[in-house]
């Protein structure tokens, strides 16, 4: 079965290693590229090791042009699409599929942040390629590219290029035009052969020069998360535009603030549970929540939690949806739940009792109820959010509490057809949690309307 592939071009040229300030950098590239990788069922193919030693004659950006296809066939991968990926480009962990947004069609970004450096490269091969009249207006990166099977062609054709040229391209590339290796090379023989060329995908997925567009700020005016722009905004932050060794310097710092959500299980490992809380789920709730509710179909919708507490699995469901609306009664605990939701910024949080008559519940998707805990409360919250949300889903906790009461209220709305049990998550029978309460049954239960 064909795949898709991200071809990661690393190779550490220790020629260049002082330049470059050493190669952490791309340590930490690799590390976020193959988490994306693991998570969207994509091959990740490391290009670490040059087929031509030569690195004066074959640098690794030409390298990388005229070997993928052989690489790949060489490891007998089945390919569907590949994304040439440069080491200096880190992924966000939560980056969509860009697979998906390809049409099957070469992609690529314009290249617009250095207009001099573009027309001058431009201009330098312009003789070279007989005088071709290249559209600037379709001049790409070649740091970042997705291409398939289609292209092979266009690709080897490149290769036998450049092998009957070596030399002139050498010194164009090191004596004459001196603006880049590869880049502008493939921009013409991409357009010499007509190739189609998509590049309206949104410039999110290729944040370069972040320090002249000042996307290392954040919006102070506001109040609002210090994380900074780019990581917010962007899903693939390019670190060029600034002295080479620096790169790994500023890398590192980018990933000292992101780093924890490249752990599969990072977000579960740093929240309390129930042998540390009482007033919040276990350990397995919170596990089943993330199982269900990371699938994508979950990622636009809304989140209602009506008891927050102190945000413990508030912060677990803005992992899996485009909101969260958290309502707390008690403003010590609201505040608590800020400082445990304060590295994302999709949490609305409301300070104010759910059964008072001026509190309109919000429209959601999906409701967590836990707020009271009396039988006439839990029918109450029931009730009301079948008759006012459009169909949603129900999540409810403290089902197992040896009290009874959730659970009398909730077979109450199940045996009246207003609740249809989708599936019991949490801990089973037996479980103690850390005030000495034991379940009689499971912890929770998703239901539908």
């Amino acid at each position: 079965m064909k795949k898709n592939v991200v071809f990661w071009v690393g190779v550490k040229n220790e020629t260049y290693s002082e330049k470059y300030g050493g190669w952490e950098w791309l340590d930490i590239s690799r590390k976020t590229w193959e988490y994306w990788c693991k998570k969207n069922d994509v091959i990740f193919f490391p290009f670490e090791k040059p087929i031509e030693n030569d690195l004066k004659q074959f640098r690794i950006n030409w390298q990388k042009a005229l070997f993928v296809f052989d690489e790949l066939d060489q490891q007998k991968i089945e390919y569907d699409q590949i994304y040439l990926v440069d080491g200096m480009n880190m992924i966000k962990w939560d980056t969509p599929n860009v697979f998906e947004l390809t049409d099957q069609k070469f992609v690529g970004w314009r290249d617009v942040d250095n207009m001099k450096w573009t027309h001058d490269s431009i201009m330098g091969y312009k003789d070279f390629f007989n005088g071709f009249e290249l559209d600037r207006t379709k001049y790409i990166s070649s740091g970042l590219i997705i291409f398939n099977e289609s292209h092979k062609k266009i690709f080897e054709s490149l290769k036998h290029l450049y092998y009957d040229n070596v030399d002139t391209f050498c010194k164009l590339q090191d004596e004459i035009v001196k603006k880049g290796t590869e880049q502008t090379p493939l921009n013409y023989w991409l357009q010499i052969n007509n190739v189609e060329i998509k590049t309206d995908l949104p410039v999110s997925f290729k944040l370069t020069h972040l320090h002249r567009k000042e996307m290392f700020g954040y919006n102070w005016q506001l109040n609002e998360s210090i994380i900074p722009y780019f990581i917010k905004y962007g899903y693939i932050w390019n670190f060029s535009g600034f002295a080479k060794d620096q790169r790994s310097k500023i890398m590192k710092q980018t990933w000292d603030i992101v780093k924890h959500h490249y752990d599969d299980n990072f977000i579960l490992n740093r929240l309390k549970t129930k042998q540390e809380n009482k007033n919040t789920t276990s350990g397995k709730f919170k596990e089943d929540i993330y199982r269900i509710f990371s699938d994508p179909k979950y990622k636009e919708m809304t989140m209602l939690e009506l008891g927050c507490h102190m945000g413990n699995t508030t912060r677990l469901y803005a992992e899996c949806f485009n909101k969260v609306i958290a309502v707390e009664k008690s403003e010590h605990n609201l505040s608590i739940a800020k400082e445990t939701c304060s590295d994302v910024d999709n949490v609305e949080f409301i300070l104010s009792d759910v059964y008072d008559p001026n509190f309109n519940l919000p429209k959601a998707d999906i409701v967590h109820i836990d707020a009271g805990h009396t039988y006439e409360h839990v029918v109450y919250d029931i009730d009301r959010c079948v008759e006012q949300l459009n169909n949603p889903i129900i999540i409810m906790d403290d089902y197992g509490h040896e009290m009874l009461v959730v659970r009398d209220a909730i077979d109450t709305k199940l045996n009246e057809g207003k609740l249809v049990l989708h599936t019991y998550i949490g801990e089973d029978k037996g479980y103690m949690a850390s005030n000495n309460k034991v379940f009689i049954g499971r912890e929770g239960m998703i239901c539908n309307v």
